[in-house]
This record gives C-alpha cells, sequence and structure tokens, in this order.
C-alpha cells in the first residue's frame, strides 16, 4: 500500500455543506475579532466528524481551520496534541504520504514554543514527504531553508521567528484596549490575591487570580497583564504541588507576546522544575540553566535541593558560571 494514495472517507452532501459554513462563520467571527466564538465555532465542526476524524473530506480544512484559529488566541499548548495525532495518522496508515502542510504547521507550533529541535524535526519531515518551496508559500521564506538544512543555527531560526512572525502577528492582531476601569479591577483583585499567597491560602489566591484573568479579553497573551497573572497562578499551584496545573500557566506565562518570558529568571526556573516533575529531564536542564545564568545558585537558595542538585550534576556550572 505504500505506493498507494489514501482514499478520503466521503461525508454527507448535508453534513459537508453544515461543516463548510461553520468555517465561514468562525472565520468571520475571528474577524470580528470575537476569539471565544471563532474557537467554539470551529471546535464544533471538528467535533461533527466522524471516525476516522483525520481522514475524511472535510478533515484537511476544519484541522487547518482549527490550528489557524489556536494560533491566533494563543493556544499553542492545546494544538500540540491535536497536530501530533494528525502527522501520527498520515505516518501510519501504511499508504504514501504526499500530505505535508500538517508537519510544516507542526514545526511552526513549536517554534511558537520555543522548541526549535522539534521544530526542525517537523520541517525535516515535510521535505522528506516531499515538500516543496510551494508548501510554504504562504509562511517565512526561512522556514523552506531550515525544511532543506539550509538554516539550522537555532539562535538564529529563533531571531527570525521573532522578527517574521511574531512582531508580524503583532501587528495583525487588534487587540482591545482594556479601560481603566478594568484594570482597576484587575489591579484590585491582583493584591486580594496576594494577601491570600502571602496567607498560605493558596487556593483562594487562584480563585482569586483567575477571576482577573477573565477581565482580559482574548487573545490574552497580548496583555501584559496576563503574563504576570499566569505566572502567579503558576506559582500557586506549584505551592500545592499541582505541577501540572502549574506547567500549563508558567507555559501560558512563556508565550505571551508582550512579554520576553526568557528574561524573567523566576519563570525559567519554574519552568525548569516543572519539567523535571514531568520527568522532561532534557527541557528541565535547558530552563533550570537559564535561571542559573540569571541569578546563580541564589536563585535555588529557597528551594528544594533536588533542583539544584539536578542541575549540577547534569550540566558543567563551571562553563555557565555568571
Amino acid at each position: 500500500m505504500q505506493n498507494e494514495i489514501r482514499q478520503a472517507v466521503g461525508l454527507s452532501p448535508e453534513l459537508e455543506d453544515r461543516t463548510f459554513d461553520m468555517q465561514g462563520e468562525a472565520f468571520e467571527l475571528l474577524e470580528e475579532k470575537k476569539y471565544n466564538e471563532a474557537e467554539q465555532k470551529i471546535k464544533e465542526a471538528w467535533g461533527l466528524l466522524p471516525e476516522p476524524k483525520f481522514n475524511t473530506s472535510c478533515s484537511h480544512t476544519i484541522l487547518c481551520d482549527l490550528i489557524e484559529i489556536l494560533t491566533t488566541v494563543g493556544k499553542h499548548e492545546e494544538a500540540t496534541p491535536i497536530l501530533a495525532d494528525w502527522t501520527k495518522d498520515i505516518e501510519t496508515c501504511g499508504y504514501r504520504i504526499f500530505e505535508t502542510t500538517p508537519f510544516i504547521l507542526s514545526g511552526e507550533n513549536f517554534l511558537y514554543l520555543n522548541e526549535v529541535e522539534k521544530a526542525k524535526e517537523q520541517f525535516y519531515k515535510s521535505a522528506k514527504y516531499g515538500a516543496t518551496k510551494r508548501d510554504f508559500s504562504d509562511k517565512p521564506l526561512f522556514y523552506f531553508d531550515v525544511a532543506k538544512k539550509k538554516l539550522m543555527d537555532n539562535n538564529e531560526i529563533l531571531i527570525l521567528f521573532k522578527k517574521e512572525v511574531l512582531e508580524n502577528s503583532k501587528k495583525k492582531v487588534t487587540v482591545e484596549y482594556l479601560s481603566e476601569e478594568i484594570c482597576d479591577q484587575i489591579e484590585e483583585l491582583s493584591e486580594k490575591g496576594n494577601e491570600y499567597f502571602e496567607e498560605e491560602n493558596y487556593q483562594e489566591a487562584i480563585n482569586i487570580w483567575e477571576k482577573a484573568l477573565t477581565k482580559i479579553p482574548n487573545p490574552q497573551n497580548y496583555y501584559s497583564e496576563s503574563q504576570w497573572l499566569e505566572t502567579s497562578i503558576g506559582d500557586a499551584f506549584f505551592h500545592i504541588g499541582e505541577h501540572i496545573k502549574a506547567f500549563e500557566h508558567f507555559q501560558n506565562a512563556k508565550n505571551n507576546i508582550e512579554g520576553n518570558a526568557y528574561e524573567n529568571p523566576f519563570i525559567m526556573l519554574r519552568l525548569g522544575q516543572t519539567f523535571l516533575e514531568k520527568n522532561n529531564n532534557e527541557e528541565a536542564k535547558e530552563f533550570l540553566l537559564r535561571a542559573y545564568m540569571f541569578e546563580g545558585t541564589e536563585i535555588f537558595s529557597e528551594e528544594d535541593e533536588k533542583y539544584f542538585k539536578f542541575l549540577n550534576e547534569n550540566i558543567d556550572l563551571k562553563k555557565h558560571s555568571t
């Protein structure tokens, strides 16, 4: 079967028309800056597809739209497993692979998450399966250079991504101005959450900060206020041992457009710690080292000794002394 092309499962004309209309509605909502409604509409269309969900006559277009909308609202973590399932379905179906778009989208998604090696792997796969420059026509030109291994330096890739993608996407998305009243409400709730946090009433602090976060419209990753709140909520979850939830919020903080999380040693520290709790040692080393390079051993002084011990045992810190 490896030389045969897999045929998509046909849907009824009624279902095809319905999902097509929903896709159109989703993008109308997106253009109107109604991000929550757009996201829910495209997810509703995806939910209507029967099994095999990744191989129907409407799967490709709905998935492309779903990933685009999730990207627009900054939900790159949510897009990751969808893309992983999509590419896995293609690679394990037993038929000839000719569909390269999912690998390109997956590579781009990993760049949003600053996971350059994983991004490169996906771009390489797209080239392996026959992607040409035309397949990258609606993407930055350097993506194709990465796919063809003409551009391999991780730092250079990130610099280009920031310049050609992040800065441009910020211009494209019109964010709603936070009124003085909303800002005052966020500040009041933030201070109230701080009081609960200082009293070690972490769950109540989380509740208050989550309420403050709802005051910020989508896409929230375009507001500096959301980075602080995501960081605070993540820290509270970390203190009560909810490391998975903590990780999710620190990832949201990292993905914020307004603030460069890579210049924030505390976010780097907590990401490293939560990666370690998730048994992702490679990522743990990277982020713990970033925290160490900012503040040395001092940043670990009030943390469980296992985190610095892990870093010291796996990295030659003499080469990275501040």
